[in-house]
């Protein structure tokens, strides 16, 4: 039975802007000026016509696909767009530095920051990692995987060393006889030093969707669909463990009593105290469960911060809930559905990704915004950008449909948002129908 969300569209992987260049002296575009290629007999002159107008990227792409992350002095986060990494400063949101593997249009799958504020690793979909210089956009050192990465996140309990899921390669019986599509994964322990990489693998899953490791190192988990998978990693041999949630799993983090939280679709989260040394002796341990249940939907986003949990959703309302007493408080009136949460390490500043393609940074002690990012809003989740562009002629932004009911000024040139104007009246409460431009 489909719950809510399940027939959610899928968002577009890039929002861009490109510029239209012409060569061998044809006349250049003019950005929201569509100039049709004549068809002729002669096929050559048909590909000389192709040839003659090449696409540039020069803003633009997905900032939410994931949580932000935060480097480890919490002054700046990592923001992965396509193949490049754009560096943000974290009380105004500008942008002070970009950059992305020479020749390479890998897309980057995950962020890691280094334990100096200046080092950043990534994880990308050619099979590779990279370490980058954050300051300057050097590139430090590059590593072959031998699988591709979906998820990671780093080791605490030692430097250099990083929890990966990756991609297994499948027999082509094997992936014939798989009825649901669901991809074969591994979970290992990397470890990125001088060399080769070290790949050690730790317990095999299917589907994986997420990964989370306990602050000490001794526990890392991940879910697929209705499963949670859990292995105790430190000191000695791994011990893997694989419990039934119930209702399928949206998300997980490890809270600040070391307790795993899992988030489902039906907007529950339930706390397992289940991660000790009992626990690692035995797979077949019984689970000790708590449920805490606010959310009306899905449950998008989990994240620790001391004694708290950060979750959000659908509602476009964080919430911070105190494990222990039962209490909680709530930041609302996002304007979005919340698809990422990110904690800086000094636990001083929470990174909120939206589906409407924002970031906002707020301050923990009163909760009030310090900075924001804004991308491009697409129009349609299902379609490609069909409302036009307009230059506006004083400022050359660029002017174009958003959801719901809006146009947004884009200055192109900056990568820079400017301005939403509100053109349709929509209340975001309640799931009717949302306006849309048709034309600007």
């Amino acid at each position: 039975m489909a719950r809510n969300g399940d027939k959610r569209a899928k968002r577009p992987e890039h929002l861009r802007i490109s510029r239209l260049a012409a060569a061998d002296g044809a006349a250049p575009q003019t950005p929201g000026v569509q100039t049709p290629i004549v068809q002729t007999t002669n096929s050559a002159q048909n590909t000389d016509a192709y040839r003659a107008v090449s696409l540039k990227v020069v803003s633009g792409g997905l900032l939410t696909k994931g949580a932000v992350v935060f480097s480890s002095d919490s002054a700046q986060f990592f923001v992965a767009k396509g193949s490049a990494v754009a560096v943000y400063n974290a009380r105004n949101g500008e942008m002070v530095q970009n950059f992305s593997a020479q020749g390479r249009r890998a897309a980057v799958v995950a962020v890691v920051a280094g334990r100096s504020a200046r080092h950043v690793y990534t994880f990308s979909a050619d099979a590779r990692a990279r370490l980058w210089d954050a300051d300057t956009g050097a590139q430090l050192g590059e590593w072959a995987l031998g699988a591709r990465p979906e998820h990671a996140a780093a080791d605490p309990a030692r430097a250099g060393a990083f929890y990966v899921v990756l991609r297994r390669r499948q027999r082509q019986k094997r992936r014939r006889l798989a009825a649901d599509g669901a991809r074969r994964h591994t979970v290992s322990r990397v470890e990125l030093g001088a060399g080769a990489a070290r790949v050690e693998e730790l317990f095999r899953a299917t589907g994986l969707a997420g990964l989370a490791v306990r602050a000490d190192g001794r526990w890392v988990a991940a879910f697929a669909k209705f499963r949670v998978h859990a292995a105790r990693v430190g000191g000695g041999a791994c011990v893997h463990h694989a419990w039934a949630q119930g209702e399928r799993v949206s998300a997980l983090a490890f809270s600040g009593d070391a307790a795993l939280a899992v988030g489902d679709w039906r907007g529950r989260i339930v706390e397992w105290h289940c991660l000790d040394d009992g626990a690692a002796a035995s797979a077949d341990r019984a689970v000790v469960r708590r449920t805490h249940h606010w959310h009306a939907h899905r449950v998008n986003a989990l994240a620790a911060a001391g004694a708290l949990l950060l979750s959000g959703g659908e509602e476009g309302v964080l919430v911070l809930w105190q494990l222990r007493t039962g209490a909680r408080d709530y930041l609302p009136r996002l304007g979005s559905d919340i698809v990422g949460i990110a904690v800086s390490p000094d636990a001083t500043r929470y990174a909120l990704t939206l589906r409407d393609n924002t970031v906002r940074v707020v301050r923990a002690a009163d909760r009030a915004l310090e900075s924001q990012l804004q991308g491009l809003r697409v129009a349609e989740p299902t379609n490609a950008q069909t409302t036009g562009l307009a230059v506006h002629p004083a400022t050359r932004a660029l002017a174009l449909g958003a959801e719901p009911g809006c146009v947004q000024l884009f200055d192109a040139a900056a990568d820079r948002h400017v301005a939403t104007v509100e053109v349709a009246a929509y209340n975001r409460v309640g799931a009717g129908a949302r306006p849309h431009v048709d034309r600007v």
